[in-house]
């Protein structure tokens, strides 16, 4: 995982408005830090600095999928007097339209009112770094855990039955919500690294950079079960340290294939139904074949 070297001190930039947020990006200087709002704690901006504190302990449960991230205790101080301490995640990205979009996504995503609604962290600011690279600030939910960390856990042993069904109910629950929205998401990375559970085993929505919104037409339909079968494959391919599948294939198909199969007349329209119905179908035999 990257610290943010250099980063112990960080005077807090002011968004006052986020419908622009490219054009204020690129104003940044190396080593400015922009967040979202005014003030923070009743005080200006103008009148506060940051602290970082690395956390390494943070990334317990998320150690192969943190993908650069770092983890922080940011600590607000006003005259040298510590205000409030947060715990942060801050990401980089390989430019700041990727950063900026991945914004747009998460907010959009916790924006939704729905009785299933999965979240994923709130975007708090961006840091511009030193090699002109944009990260940006979420908050930090201490429980969440991805569902490759599980696995490796249980490498030099096997998966206990009850955790990779949770593993498969995690998957199905987070990829059936996003691809049933009224305006849905295919997620294009759709490996058991990227789908995680709660303290409370709720799905949660760990990473969405290449989460895309597309219309579910004959001409899409592909990307929708690629995120099926990404998904599926990625948790046949789980092996402890002896060569044994940590992952069956019955249970695959039992709690994460036939489940999505069973719903797909209300996930897709007439003219798509029997293109994801055949897909899902050759999926399935593929997995319980061992694939």
């Amino acid at each position: 995982m990257r610290q943010l070297e250099g980063y112990l001190s960080i005077t807090p930039i002011a968004i006052d408005d986020t419908s622009d947020l490219r054009e204020q990006v690129d104003q940044l200087s190396p080593g400015d830090i922009a967040l979202f709002g005014t003030d923070q704690l009743g005080v200006p901006l103008d009148y506060l600095y940051i602290g970082l504190d690395p956390r390494d302990d943070y990334s317990e449960g998320r150690r192969n999928s943190i993908n650069e991230v770092g983890f922080y205790d940011a600590t607000s101080y006003c005259s040298g007097v510590p205000l409030a301490t947060q715990p942060w995640a801050i990401k980089p990205y390989l430019t700041p339209r990727a950063a900026l979009k991945d914004i747009d996504t998460m907010r959009h995503i916790n924006s939704l009112e729905h009785p299933q609604a999965i979240r994923t962290f709130e975007p708090k600011g961006v840091i511009r770094l030193e090699n002109r690279e944009v990260a940006v600030i979420t908050d930090f939910i201490q429980g969440v855990r991805s569902c490759d960390s599980l696995v490796d856990e249980y490498r030099e042993t096997m998966l206990p039955e009850e955790k990779a069904r949770l593993i498969a109910r995690t998957a199905f629950a987070t990829m059936h919500y996003f691809h049933s929205l009224e305006k849905p998401y295919t997620m294009n990375d759709a490996q058991i690294k990227n789908f995680a559970f709660t303290i409370s085993t709720k799905p949660w929505c760990i990473d969405t950079e290449t989460f895309q919104q597309t219309n579910k037409d004959s001409a899409k339909i592909s990307r929708f079960v690629r995120d099926v079968g990404s998904c599926a494959y990625s948790m046949s391919g789980q092996y402890n340290y002896d060569g044994q599948r940590m992952l069956d294939s019955e249970l695959i198909i039992e709690y994460f294939i036939k489940p999505y199969e069973e719903d797909i007349p209300n996930l897709y329209s007439y003219d798509t139904v029997d293109i994801a119905r055949v897909s899902i179908e050759d999926l399935k035999q593929d997995i319980a074949r061992g694939a």
